[in-house]
């Protein structure tokens, strides 16, 4: 007599299945001559809200004769950006100039004359951000730019080491920001042993 044909392919335990994806992270930055930022609804909305309502707030020194017309910083921002720079890429240290000179400052003039509008709005608003973000926190309700030396590298050692998703996006954007400017200068790129590509402007 013949036995029963077994399927033994019916109890066969099937492949797990490949694992997912991770998902798409909320926020990316995009930093480009065409693109400035992409940011998360939190991020963008305090950009908006800082570059609407606090752009006129406050006066400021005109910039040093040394300084080159500018096209679009105005003022304010170019002193925001000298005080940023400076604590980003200090002066002194081995590569040449710094982050808040005159070099470093057109070059984020020409960054910011190359982005389309709806992005150039958008990013005019990350200085304010850093300037009046002291009203935020235990640095009262002084401008970054007014702050002693040592208040204000602590203050922007908390945007550093910040926690809060939205203050850790703008201190990652700002830094892009140099990357694209400072860290595209000619005498820094020949630093740091790379050649300057053709084309590229001066």
């Amino acid at each position: 007599m013949i036995p029963p044909r077994v399927d033994y392919a019916a109890d066969a335990v099937p492949d797990p299945a490949p694992p997912s994806s991770p998902p798409a992270p909320e926020a990316a930055f995009v930093i480009s001559r065409r693109s400035a930022l992409v940011l998360g609804v939190a991020a963008t909305g305090v950009l908006a809200a800082a570059y609407a309502g606090l752009r006129q707030v406050g006066s400021y020194p005109e910039p040093a004769d040394s300084l080159p017309a500018l096209t679009v910083l105005t003022d304010k921002e170019v002193a925001i950006f000298r005080r940023l720079g400076d604590h980003l890429l200090p002066p002194g240290g081995p590569l040449p100039g710094s982050g808040g000179d005159d070099e470093t400052i057109t070059r984020m003039d020409r960054f910011y004359a190359g982005m389309p509008e709806h992005k150039l709005l958008l990013s005019r608003g990350l200085p304010l951000a850093f300037e009046h973000g002291t009203t935020l926190d235990r640095f009262g309700a002084r401008c970054m730019t007014q702050l002693p030396d040592g208040r204000c590298e602590r203050y922007l050692e908390s945007w550093a080491d910040a926690t809060i998703i939205v203050k850790s996006q703008l201190w990652t954007a700002l830094k892009m920001f140099y990357g694209m400017t400072y860290f595209e200068r000619p005498d820094v790129l020949a630093v740091m042993g790379f050649a300057v590509p053709c084309g590229r402007p001066a």
